[in-house]
């Protein structure tokens, strides 16, 4: 019985390792710094990643489109957004003209009490180097057309005010 609980253990960890070689390159400068908690019912973290981090060699497009492809079910599927901010860039930009500031901090306080919470029905995902697109529905606002723009690994851009969906 020991033996089996050692083994279980062991597994759980060396696939916890594989997860954390797997994540996207971070700063390890910076330190996680925000903690939202929803509530006594549902608690839920949301821990400020470290930025992404440019990489040198820049990774190719089929690259950079797993990685896009990793950050959409993050940030639609499990809606995990500690996660999903990890490839978004300390310089990113934020064109949403009701957005309190560049950077990935102001989004992370806006959607971090209310993320979690959210119905979301997946409309379509599309990557055109550099450009991304998350089509989708969500129960807050109605039907969402979020773009972004890579580079080096990392969202750098964001649009979601008037943006069309590609083929539409």
């Amino acid at each position: 019985m020991v033996t089996v609980r050692i083994v279980a253990l062991l597994a759980g960890l060396l696939g916890a390792m594989e997860m954390v070689s797997a994540a996207p390159t971070r700063s390890t400068s910076e330190v996680p710094s925000r903690v939202v908690v929803e509530d006594d019912l549902q608690p839920a973290a949301v821990v400020t990643p470290p930025p992404c981090v440019a990489m040198t060699p820049a990774p190719s497009v089929e690259e950079t489109e797993a990685r896009f492809d990793k950050f959409a079910n993050a940030f639609l599927v499990t809606k995990n957004l500690t996660e999903a901010f990890e490839y978004i860039a300390a310089s990113y930009r934020n064109h949403n003209p009701f957005a309190s500031g560049d950077g990935p901090g102001p989004a992370l306080d806006v959607l971090g009490p209310i993320w979690p919470r959210t119905q979301i029905t997946v409309l379509g995902t599309t990557f055109n180097s550099p450009m991304s697109w998350l089509h989708y529905r969500n129960s807050m606002s109605g039907e969402i057309v979020d773009r972004y723009r890579w580079d080096a690994g990392c969202i750098v851009e964001h649009w979601d005010q008037g943006e069309k969906y590609p083929g539409t």
